[in-house]
């Protein structure tokens, strides 16, 4: 008995412009933002920035981290922080807007000490604060207030 011919078609790869955000949770997408989880209130109110000429100026931060690698974004200054590292009134607030699960922030270096704060779900970055004076997570300038700091946080 003959086998049937079986059609033998070639498949030609499709070349993909390669994004530019590479990090193993989230390789192979692009950045994303996502902004229905803003917090309106507290300390990190996003209500708080101070001109439009600001808004602007972060928005336009957030489309530039989009054309970055995660490297580029280390090393620029942008990184996960555990949110048991944060400052008190950064975890209160966390309580209070019942986002105390979360395990992790990613903090995003606009300028200066101003920061964006995000929770990440995969390539997604669900932006919650703003943080203008790096309140949210401070970093001591020695060794020694380090490492009082690492000890006031065990308590």
């Amino acid at each position: 008995m003959k086998k049937p011919k079986v059609a033998k078609h070639t498949i030609e790869p499709v070349v993909r412009k390669e994004p530019k955000f590479k990090d193993p949770e989230i390789e192979g997408y692009p950045l994303a933002w996502r902004f229905s989880a803003c917090d309106k209130g507290g300390p990190f109110s996003w209500r708080d920035i101070e001109s439009a000429e600001k808004h602007k100026q972060i928005i336009d931060a957030l489309h530039e981290f989009e054309t970055k690698t995660y490297q580029d974004l280390m090393e620029q200054g942008s990184h996960p922080i555990p949110c048991s590292q944060l400052e008190k009134p950064a975890r209160d607030r966390l309580r209070a807007i019942e986002r105390d699960d979360v395990e992790e922030l990613f903090s995003f270096r606009v300028a200066g000490a101003h920061r964006v704060w995000c929770v990440q779900s995969g390539h997604i970055m669900r932006v919650l604060w703003w943080d203008p004076e790096h309140r949210v997570y401070t970093v001591p300038k020695d060794q020694g207030d380090r490492a009082k700091k690492n000890k006031r946080r065990r308590r």
